[in-house]
């Protein structure tokens, strides 16, 4: 695991502030996909299932017909 990290080149207070902001995203990224179990994801979240229809037949808008 890295301990620090030296930003160089000319970045300044808001640059090295928002590189470390990214840096901390990846990281704990990372450390939530160590901890998922072995296979892989926990399935679809709950925000993306909401969309679907209850029966899998259901169409999941209705079309009207042009009558013009």
């Amino acid at each position: 695991m890295v301990e620090g990290i030296r930003i160089k080149g000319g970045a300044g207070e808001f640059e090295a502030a928002l590189i470390a902001v990214v840096l901390d995203h990846i990281t704990r990224e990372e450390d939530a996909l160590r901890r998922l179990p072995p296979g892989g994801a926990r399935g679809m979240p709950a925000w993306m299932r909401a969309e679907f229809p209850e029966e899998p037949d259901t169409p999941l808008e209705v079309v009207e017909p042009d009558r013009s």
